[in-house]
């Protein structure tokens, strides 16, 4: 299976500046954006507008810890607590450097924390594993 991409981010200027910074990084693979957690987990789970969704599950997922209905954490908390899902990395990318939220993701089981703005070098490695 290609390499598909989940960004979960409620702010359109960042999810925009992000799939702008993607795609400088040489990541040309299907990026799937969903704006708040709710909208995540149907996605992940192929439930609600999401049914006809068959690609299988992404290669890696960028979640925003700020979202409406259904925050980061929580999102991280039930992708790492469902065995369907558990394996897939993802990476906080967060306006909070603050030990406590840093630190809390880390309880949670990301795979790397990264404080926004978002720069080619936080994730160029990362991707090369992807593209």
């Amino acid at each position: 299976m290609a390499a598909q991409l989940l960004l979960i981010e409620d702010d359109e200027v960042a999810a925009y500046l992000t799939l702008k910074l993607l795609k400088s990084c040489g990541f040309g693979a299907e990026v799937d954006i969903v704006r708040d957690g709710v909208e995540a987990m149907e996605y992940l789970a192929c439930e609600g507008r999401y049914t006809e969704r068959k690609t299988g599950n992404p290669s890696l997922i960028l979640l925003d810890l700020k979202l409406p209905h259904l925050d980061g954490f929580e999102v991280l908390k039930q992708v790492r607590t469902d065995p369907k899902f558990s394996s897939i990395p993802i990476f906080i990318l967060s306006a909070s450097a603050s030990d406590e939220d840093i630190h809390r993701s880390s309880l949670l089981g990301v795979s790397k924390y990264i404080v926004k703005p978002l720069k080619p070098d936080d994730i160029k490695a990362d991707l090369g594993q992807l593209v």
